[in-house]
Order: structure tokens, then C-alpha cells, then sequence
């Protein structure tokens, strides 16, 4: 079970944090999130000295959960919470001038006055001021919420025949009569009646990320290409290597003490995406994606960080896959070692991978009981059938170097330290312009409304409903 939170959250794409959205509207009570069955089997296991999928095993509903959630296990329900949020998000509820610059700030798109949620009492407005409604709405593209749908229908009825209304890729869906009817039948905008979510159910085709890591190529068995010239930079451009295997990651004593009987000995069994370990890049995503994470890079061993190094680590947020990027030089990360041997990596930067259209069915009942969730006598549920658009995986990459112990535990160098690349999922976001919390230009972004909040850069300006459709059930 999942409960959702009186905020919304601000999601960071190095974690899930939270801002305070002040609200009457707050849904507290719990509420079920189903997802869809996988086929593929999760479960991983030791064999052959590497990590493969585990034969013929049949997967729980627990074991996809656990997947999409990963390692943090928050990732997929964390989504969840954002986008109900989003989609019941009522600014009619809350009147005070400070709340209003904390909606503005959290739904702020890279439209300078229009914001994500679509609600004109979000932009400001009131509704005598027609003609600043028309003039708002002339203008908005996206909406995120059901009420902003509700409102940009109203005003798209009330326009003449000859204005463009839901044609055209850059213009909101407009809502049916039924479902408008339904909605207003469901009260589910009434604050003394806002607890109706029961279940989440997601229909999207998830689709695994493997995570398989670049390996600097090798020119003999003892040394790897550009190694002993430093001036030389290494391309990596493949990325077709097991994080755990002999020629990378490797502990003998740990593979000794594997027993198939015992799975949780040694290099034991995992579902993917939950042992940092021995899995550190692979992640169940809540759709397909379009296009991979892994962008080719140079690394390069220098004596000293150089100038255009330490400007690219200030950029942690730059965007390596953008359009932008694509025409600039391959990134290059550097990398030193000092007299003890010890490497330190200057990684920078994301990729962003867009994923395909998040497909979800949510049962709203609209007679429940605030203190206990169960349904009133005379209730009934309503099923919602919608699509949401403009989601984004992030990905950081992060430079290593091989490890290889042999089975005293110790290090074996002649075995180890090959550099390599790789790209941790570290979270979605609806925004295709820049990582969130940061500037387009890779640089931290620092404002925000009030000090208790965390610093979030147009957090749904992708965001879209693309369909809805609502049914008693």
C-alpha cells in the first residue's frame, strides 16, 4: 500500500525529496498500486562466473514492484505520488499569497506566466478577468491536472466555432461532456471529499535497462589502450561488459563461497536493480524508452586536473545527449592517481532517455471514510482511464575502475584497475530541457520561494495528459 502525502513532491533526480504545497485538498488515506506482470524472469543468479537471469523463474507481483522501486525503493511509487498529486492538485482550495508563489514556483514551465497544473488561480486569475483567460489560455500547450483540464474545456466551449480548439499537437485534450458530468457527479473536488483514491494501476510495458558497463579496450593482457600516455585519451563508445565478471568486477573468495542451495551466500541471488553490489546500473524503467542512456565518452588519465575539466565538474546538470551536446566535442573525463595508487574520476553530467506514454487506470470512490479509508454505504467507484506524456529517465555516468581479489580477499593489480564507464538510473522527471535542480547549462540551480524547500528547475513542463476518460464502475 501506498499513502500519498499532503505535498507534492519536488522530485530531485539524486533522490526523491519534498515541498510543501499548502492545501485544504489533502489525500491521505492509503491506497493500492498495481503493476503490470513481466515476463521476463527478474531474479538473477551466479553462474559461469557472471550474473544471468535465473531460468524458468516465475515472477511475483512483489518482485516487479520491488523492481521498478530499485535500489532507492521509491523510484516507481515516488512517480505515482508525483502524478496523482499533479493530476488532483485544486488551487481553488488554498487563498493565501505565500501558497500562491508555492504553486507558481512548483508548477513553473519554460513559458514565462503559464504553469503546468493549467488552473487560471494558479496563473493569479479570477474568473471576472475574462479576457486575461482568453489571453492565458490562447497560450498554454500542456496541462497537468484534472481541474486545469476541467477549466481550459470550459473556456474552449465558450470560444467561437472558428478557434482552433483541441486540434494541433500543441493544444490540450478537451474533456467529453460525460466525463465532465462525471466528474461533477463524483464530487471529487470537494474538500470535505477528497480522499477517493483506492487503486493505481499501471499499464505501461516496463522495460529493463541492463546496465551493462564500457570497458577501456585492451592492447595486451597487462595494460589497456592510451594507459601509459597520458596526453592520449581513451574512448569508450561500447558498452557490452558485465558489471561482474573476470574481466572486471571480480572477488574469488566471494565466488567460492556461492551455493546454489543458499542463495544468499556468497554472490547470491538478487532481483534486478536492488543489489548495488554486485548490480550497480541496471533498473527496471515504468515504460519503454526511446533511445538508450549510453553516449560515447573519452577518458583520460592526467597528472593534474586541467582548467576545462574543473568547468565541466562545476556542470554536474549538463544534459551529454542533448541536441546541443550532440554537435560540441565527447565529453572527456579525466581522471589521477596518486603515489599510492589511488584514482580519483572527474565524471560529469546526464543523459536523458524519453520514455513512451504512461498508461493508468485509477479507481476513485466517492463516499469514503476519512479515518479509516473504508467505502460509505451509498458509495460508488468511478474508474479513470488516462495518459500522461513527457516523461524522462536520467542517467549519471559514473567512471571506475575494475577490481579483481583473488581468494585471501586481496587486491590482484596486475588484474585490476581498467577504467570503465557506466550509467546509473537515478531518477524520471518530466522535463526534457534540463535535470531537475539544475539550470540548462549544467549549473546548480538555487532558487526557490522559501527556505524550507528544495531548489526544483520547472518540474513539469513536459507533463501532459493526453487522454481521459472516466466510466462508473
Amino acid at each position: 500500500m501506498k499513502k500519498l502525502l499532503s505535498i507534492i513532491t519536488a522530485l530531485t533526480v539524486a533522490a526523491s525529496t519534498t515541498s510543501s504545497l499548502v492545501s485544504c485538498k489533502v489525500i491521505t488515506n492509503e491506497f493500492k498500486i498495481e503493476v503490470p506482470k513481466y515476463a521476463s524472469s527478474l531474479k538473477y543468479e551466479f553462474k559461469d562466473h557472471k550474473y544471468v537471469p535465473k531460468e524458468s523463474y516465475p515472477n511475483t507481483e512483489a518482485d516487479v514492484k520491488k523492481a521498478l522501486d530499485g535500489a532507492t525503493g521509491t523510484f516507481a511509487s515516488s512517480l505515482v505520488t508525483d502524478m496523482i498529486n499533479s493530476l488532483f492538485f485544486n488551487a481553488n482550495l488554498s487563498v493565501t499569497k505565500n501558497s500562491k508563489s508555492t504553486w507558481q514556483y512548483l508548477f513553473k514551465t519554460d513559458q514565462e506566466g503559464i504553469y503546468a497544473d493549467g488552473q487560471y488561480r494558479t496563473a493569479g486569475l479570477n474568473s471576472k478577468q475574462q479576457e486575461k483567460i482568453n489571453d492565458y489560455y490562447s497560450k498554454v500547450s500542456k496541462i497537468t491536472s484534472l481541474l486545469g483540464l476541467m477549466q481550459y474545456t470550459e473556456w474552449s466551449n465558450s470560444q467561437s466555432t472558428d478557434v482552433e480548439k483541441t486540434e494541433g499537437s500543441n493544444k490540450p485534450i478537451t474533456l467529453s461532456e460525460q466525463t465532465i458530468k462525471l466528474v461533477n457527479d463524483s464530487k471529487m473536488f470537494e474538500s470535505s471529499n477528497n480522499q477517493g483514491i483506492t487503486n493505481v494501476k499501471i499499464k505501461s510495458t516496463p522495460k529493463l535497462y541492463e546496465g551493462k558497463i564500457g570497458l577501456a579496450k585492451k592492447t595486451s593482457e597487462e595494460t589497456y589502450e592510451a594507459e601509459e600516455t597520458n596526453s592520449e585519451s581513451i574512448k569508450i563508445d561500447a558498452y557490452d561488459s558485465d558489471y561482474i565478471s573476470k574481466k572486471t568486477n571480480y572477488n574469488e573468495k566471494t565466488a567460492k563461497e556461492t551455493d546454489p542451495k543458499e542463495p544468499t551466500k556468497g554472490y547470491g541471488e538478487y532481483i534486478a536493480g536492488t543489489n548495488l553490489a554486485v548490480d550497480f546500473f541496471s533498473q527496471l524503467l515504468i515504460s519503454q524508452w526511446q533511445g538508450s542512456p549510453e553516449t560515447s565518452v573519452e577518458v583520460k588519465k592526467v597528472e593534474k586536473q586541467s582548467d576545462t575539466s574543473k568547468e565541466n565538474f562545476k556542470k554536474q546538470g549538463l544534459i551529454l545527449n542533448s541536441k546541443n551536446a550532440e554537435k560540441s566535442k565527447q565529453p572527456v573525463f579525466e581522471y589521477t592517481e596518486d603515489e599510492k595508487g589511488n584514482k580519483t574520476p572527474y565524471a560529469y553530467g546526464y543523459s536523458l532517455v524519453s520514455l513512451e506514454p504512461i498508461n493508468l487506470e485509477l479507481t476513485y470512490n466517492d463516499n469514503r471514510d476519512l479515518k479509516t479509508g473504508e467505502p460509505k454505504p451509498g458509495n460508488q467507484n468511478y474508474i479513470m482511464d488516462l495518459t500522461i506524456e513527457g516523461l524522462s529517465a536520467a542517467f549519471k555516468p559514473v567512471l571506475s575502475f575494475t577490481s579483481y581479489r583473488n581468494e585471501k580477499n586481496e587486491v590482484v593489480k596486475e588484474k585490476s584497475g581498467t577504467p570503465y564507464v557506466g550509467w546509473r538510473f537515478m531518477g524520471y522527471q518530466f522535463n526534457s530541457k534540463n535535470i531537475i535542480g539544475y539550470n540548462e547549462d549544467g549549473t546548480q540551480y538555487t532558487e526557490k520561494p522559501n527556505k524550507k524547500m528544495i531548489a526544483t528547475n520547472k518540474k513539469f513542463n513536459d507533463f501532459n495528459i493526453s487522454k481521459l476518460e472516466i466510466k462508473k464502475a
